[in-house]
């Protein structure tokens, strides 16, 4: 069985991010973190993945970013099974296989989430929407119109100094 918190913390270690990962706890299999600037994301990666949370006053409004993985010996390799499942159902291009479960998972999710942290840095928030109870939250990017059901916009809060008590 493979060490999804290793990987984790190893690939947060040598690999330069556009934005600071603040891990929170760490436990075997699973790591909450926070990303620095964006109080209002809360991430959790598991052995089936990455999930980062939109927390408007205290409750979950969505899971904005997620990446599931499902290790699968594959092609004289490894490969995600729910690639593979989907694959062989005709709904998907044929995955690629790695090398090993720990390349798997870095080329599969932390690379994507690698992508979606720059994505993030280039936003100018996070709108809250309400759909009469629905709720959602998403990235707005630079020339994107405010959707008229917004509750709210976060932007990005980045500490200017520290003052003595």
């Amino acid at each position: 069985m493979i060490d999804v918190v290793v990987i984790f913390l190893a690939w947060l270690d040598r690999t330069p991010l556009p934005v600071r990962i603040v891990v929170a706890n760490s436990k075997p299999n699973h790591v909450r973190f926070g990303i620095e600037g964006w109080n209002c994301l809360h991430g959790s990666l598991s052995d089936n993945g990455i999930n980062i949370y939109a927390v408007r006053s205290e409750e979950c409004w969505d899971i904005i970013w997620d990446s599931d993985i499902s290790p699968k010996e594959f092609d004289n390799g490894w490969g995600c099974g729910l690639c593979i499942d989907a694959w062989e159902k005709g709904l998907y291009p044929k995955p690629e296989s790695y090398g090993s479960p720990e390349v798997l998972w870095v080329e599969h999710t932390l690379v994507p989430f690698h992508g979606w942290l720059e994505k993030l840095v280039r936003s100018t928030g996070i709108v809250f929407i309400d759909y009469d109870g629905a709720t959602e939250a998403k990235l707005l990017q630079e020339g994107d119109q405010i959707p008229e059901l917004a509750v709210e916009v976060v932007g990005r809060s980045l500490l200017i100094g520290r003052i003595n008590a």
